[in-house]
């Protein structure tokens, strides 16, 4: 066996310096009382490091790897996360750049595993983690404005329903698509080494709509099953929650018909009284005689903005995100049971219910409408770092530094800016809705792989010391200043916004007027206009822009998520 080292600890190491360096001891005494070797207590008199170190010194300085450090969090933070071999790539690259001998191998130009391996073990607050899919409008959409504009909306809605102070009255729907086999894939046991590990089970298998609906208080009403086809076996009805609802589409999905009879469902569990339903803005809940059904069953109508369900919808939020686990484990244990049969529809009212009973609980509930603000009510309830990858749609002015995102104030409540006031950054005027804008990942790539001599928004001290920092090499990237093809009209659900009867004759109106003139547009040309002033992002540049009808202030198209293809009066955020 190899003789054992190093045995004493690093407070050990602290006393028997301070011994030395106060007179009270000599090197040899002070070795012998406190078992740290007296050449050891020399080295660190001599450089006054009282840290235990013991091999070879990193190849990056502590003050290197703390900025790499800073670059990894900012990049996880705004959702381009870095992975293994991208770190270990920009590692080699930057002891290139900078002249520091590395005993990399230079054909494969990449850091080695041992130098990850022992830079992870220095650095314990980061961690290997799976990454979830974001889809980037939902990245742009998730900004402060479009959140503080949510709340203050929803605030008139409660002031006006007067349900501040009973949560029994505030409820919340949302479909979930449930597919009839296993979800994910699961760890099981097996051979080691071996290369062919399977699960049986169906690839492609049909889908059912599940659509529940929870209250503040805590509880929930029966859900509405939604089977695909034309007629329902009398075995669908089997095995399901009392009270549930079961009904039929073509596609399985749910339709404006079948919405409608799910109002009327909520109405036969809700409490007596004016109530209010949060939902998404699908193209099915919108439409002018749900409202007209919902008003004669004593039912308000609420549509959250669009692409900001995963944080804004207590369903979402803290309910279903558990739903396809349980199911999983659910059906595995139906498989061991009962090897011989397949998961059916008629079969799947056994499943469901026990996962059902297994999601709807007190705490899940409560725990939704409690993270997303909805009750209590809390404007501030979405963390700062809810906002982080909305950084790539905002003006390179206005990022935060993604790091410092955990340690920044609160934000401050939504209230109308009196003129002349700063205005927030252009993203949070009004973001460009259901567009979908192009991923960054190839811009984010050619930044780690090849050369960048854009700059970045945080002040990393270490750039003016060294010819090519971390930063250099991992800038954040710019916003992305390229047009996507836009839709003829905003939707309904752009913002969020109470689902009333005037919503949809407005509509109607403005399509009628759009076709006869366009008003308030002006054409990108120096002639036209001496000024290029916008009041959204506070700059004078040249670009296509729009006039207020109300305020007559001038605004970029950009700025405000407008296009040539918007035909509408155009009303700024201040007077909307």
């Amino acid at each position: 066996m190899p003789p054992k080292r190093a045995l004493w600890s690093e407070d050990d190491l602290v006393a028997a310096v301070q011994a030395v360096q106060c007179g009270r001891l000599s090197t040899y005494k002070s070795a012998e009382r406190y078992k740290v070797p007296r050449r050891t207590i020399r080295n660190h008199l001599q450089t006054a490091s009282l840290k235990k170190s013991l091999g070879r010194k990193p190849l990056l300085n502590d003050e290197q790897e703390a900025e790499l450090v800073s670059r990894i969090m900012r990049f996880a933070a705004i959702g381009l996360p870095v992975t293994p071999q991208i770190l270990r790539r920009l590692v080699f690259k930057f002891c290139e750049k900078n002249n520091i001998k590395h005993p990399f191998n230079q054909q494969a130009k990449v850091a080695g595993k041992d130098w990850f391996k022992n830079f992870m073990k220095r650095h314990p607050d980061i961690s290997r983690r799976k990454a979830q899919f974001m889809n980037p409008a939902r990245a742009q959409k998730l900004n402060k404005f479009i959140v503080d504009d949510h709340f203050q909306r929803l605030n008139e809605v409660y002031d006006k329903l007067d349900l501040k102070t009973h949560p029994e009255k505030i409820y919340n729907m949302d479909e979930k698509g449930c597919r009839l086999t296993i979800h994910h894939q699961q760890t099981v046991l097996a051979q080691k080494g071996a290369k062919r590990v399977h699960l049986q089970s169906s690839e492609h298998a049909e889908s059912v709509t599940i659509a529940g609906c929870i209250n503040a208080l805590g509880t929930n009403i029966p859900p509405m099953i939604i089977f695909k086809g034309k007629r329902l076996k009398p075995e669908l009805y089997d095995n399901l929650p009392p009270g549930s609802l079961v009904e039929k589409s073509a596609k399985g999905y749910m339709t404006n018909e079948l919405f409608i009879e799910f109002l009327k469902h909520l109405a036969r569990y809700k409490t007596p009284g004016k109530c209010l339903l949060i939902f998404d803005g699908a193209a099915c809940h919108l439409d002018l005689s749900i409202v007209e059904v919902a008003d004669s069953l004593d039912i308000a109508l609420y549509c959250l903005p669009s692409n900001t369900t995963h944080e804004l919808q207590p369903l979402d939020k803290a309910v279903y995100r558990s739903f396809e686990h349980h199911w999983d484990s659910e059906l595995l244990l139906f498989m061991e049971q009962n090897p011989d049969k397949k998961l059916t529809k008629a079969r799947f009212n056994i499943i469901f219910t026990a996962v059902w009973s297994k999601c709807m609980t007190y705490n899940n509930i409560t725990s939704g409408f409690r993270a997303t603000g909805l009750y209590p009510f809390n404007p501030h309830a979405i963390p700062e770092t809810a906002f982080a990858p909305s950084v790539l749609s905002e003006a390179a002015a206005a990022v935060p530094d993604a790091v410092d995102i955990e340690n920044s104030p609160p934000r401050v409540p939504s209230t109308p800016m009196p003129p002349g006031s700063p205005q927030p950054s252009t993203s949070m005027q009004e973001p460009r809705i259901d567009h979908t804008p192009k991923t960054p990942s190839k811009r984010f790539y050619k930044m780690v792989y090849g050369s960048s001599s854009s700059d970045d928004e945080d002040n990393v001290p270490l750039a003016q010391v060294k010819r090519t920092s971390f930063k250099q090499l991992l800038p954040t990237p710019a916003k992305n200043t390229e047009k996507t093809p836009a839709v003829r009209r905003k939707a309904i659900n752009y913002r969020g916004t109470p689902i009333t009867k005037d919503l949809f004759n407005k509509n109607i109106m403005e399509r009628k007027t759009s076709k006869m003139k366009k008003t308030g547009k002006a054409e990108s040309t120096k002639e036209n206009r001496e000024s290029w002033y916008c009041h959204a992002c506070k700059q004078d540049q040249e670009a296509a822009m729009r006039m207020c009808c109300k305020c007559s202030k001038w605004y970029h198209e950009e700025c405000v998520g407008l296009s040539e293809e918007d035909d509408d009066d155009f009303e700024c955020p201040d007077c909307s």
